[in-house]
């Protein structure tokens, strides 16, 4: 090998360890100035003065931090002040972190404790065990974040219920260009209501969520619930196995600046007193305007915080976000789509209604519009399916008989279903295909 290129090798070498020895020191002070100046002047400045920093010590290592901050929360609207956290843990120095169960690489790695804590308020009380919780970030500037707790005891004074959250764990993902994934499990949930002697218990309840770009709305987005058994006692005694739930919003294919949503929910199996045996519903909307969901963020939000501010200004100002809204919608082409299954008397029925509302471009005020143009632009298909042999067992024979009888629902062989095709378009109604006078649905 050529002597310039062994002294080149060499100098890389060199330089390579020269970083790994120097940047843990910078990445330290970094992480110092930003501790000492930004975080704790972000928290003094949003909290209002109701969360302060009455004690904090950062000892600054070469390849490691030590943390120990004493926090003070204030809020008389709520807490019975002050209440006093303490925060303590370990923050290690990249690019070669020590991180449990290995080592691994990135800018900084974290490993904080919260100790126990219980806050009393007007409405609940809270008592939180010891909460563990560790993070790195990556060369990339990503974050994970992993947080356990043991024990969640909330009781809420007005209503006696009593809730506690076992083993608890939280992970999230946040990468470079703000993509989310979060996941929350805990092993089990209970609610005890001491009034009514109520209990229900959620067994291995766990929610993810994924979205490609946090904080907008059109951009495709997950989130997906599992409950593998759920269980309460008398007197509303019944048993529910394999819950999931999925909702999801994309791009929509419509168009731009249009967003589609969808959800599926499904209940396996339900063992009660009620016939109801299992559920599955599914349902998707398509083309909402950016504009309409923000519009009816903005309505929601005045409604949470109507309470805080002047009641007439606030009717007022919400009949305005609510007539805008109500303006958007009516010019909003929709088409939304459900189905729903539903288990009864050893049968499945299933109901699938879709409708298109054509949007009222035309109208500039809700005012304008009229109840003749809206039943104009609206379509609506309705197909129910019915398993005939568990309707003859059931309380509904007698009644599924007139219906036969009048044409409502027909018959279908070979698989035994009774059926129903309902359709409104350009202002006119249709059952099976048959005309059916307006006047008799509207009255």
């Amino acid at each position: 090998m050529p002597t310039k290129m062994k002294w080149a090798i060499s100098l890389l070498l060199f330089g390579i360890a020269i970083s790994f020895v120097v940047l843990p020191r910078l990445i330290g002070s970094v992480i110092r100035d930003l501790i000492s100046v930004q975080i704790f002047e972000q928290i003094h400045s949003s909290a209002d003065g109701r969360i302060a920093i009455v004690d904090s010590r950062l000892e600054t290592g070469w390849f490691r931090s030590k943390i120990h901050l004493s926090i003070e929360i204030s809020n008389t609207r709520q807490f019975n002040e002050p209440y006093y956290l303490s925060l303590h843990g370990n923050i290690s120095h990249g690019p070669i972190l020590l991180t449990e169960p290995a080592f691994s690489f990135g800018l900084a790695s974290a490993d904080l404790v919260l100790d126990a804590v219980r806050f009393e308020s007007k409405s609940a009380n809270i008592v939180m065990d010891l909460l563990t919780t560790s993070f790195l970030v990556g060369f990339d500037q990503s974050v994970s974040l992993n947080l356990m707790v043991p024990v969640i005891d909330i009781l809420n004074i007005d209503s006696k219920l009593a809730s506690v959250i076992n083993e608890l764990n939280v992970q999230l993902e946040i990468q470079e260009d703000l993509s989310v994934l979060a996941y929350i499990k805990a092993d089990k949930v209970s609610f005890h209501n001491n009034l009514s002697d109520i209990k229900l218990n959620l067994i291995a309840p766990s929610v993810s969520a994924t979205t490609n770009i946090f904080g907008q709305t059109q951009t495709a987005s997950r989130i997906s619930a599992k409950l593998p058994l759920v269980d309460a006692s008398d007197p509303l005694a019944f048993n529910a196995s394999d819950i999931d739930f999925e909702w999801r919003s994309d791009p929509s294919s419509l168009g731009p600046s249009l967003t589609d949503f969808s959800q599926d929910i499904q209940i396996s199996k339900i063992e009660s007193e009620l016939p109801l045996e299992s559920i599955l519903w599914k349902s998707e909307i398509k083309g909402i305007k950016q504009e309409l969901i923000t519009s009816y963020n903005k309505m929601l939000q005045g409604i949470q915080y109507a309470a805080v501010t002047d009641p007439i200004l606030k009717i007022s100002e919400l009949t305005k976000i609510g007539n805008e809204t109500g303006l958007l919608l009516a010019q909003n082409e929709i088409k939304l789509k459900n189905i729903l299954e539903i288990g009864s008397y050893q049968g499945i029925h299933k109901l699938e209604f879709r409708i298109l509302w054509k949007g009222l471009t035309s109208i500039q005020s809700i005012d304008d519009f009229k109840f003749e143009d809206g039943l104009n632009a609206l379509n609506v298909e309705i197909d129910l399916l019915l398993d005939q042999e568990s309707v003859s067992i059931s309380p509904f024979a007698e009644l599924a008989e007139l219906y036969i009888s009048q044409g409502y629902l027909i018959p279908s062989s070979p698989d035994e279903n009774l059926i129903l095709k309902a359709e409104f378009r350009e202002g006119k109604a249709f059952i099976n295909n048959e005309n059916f006078p307006l006047q008799g649905i509207l009255q």
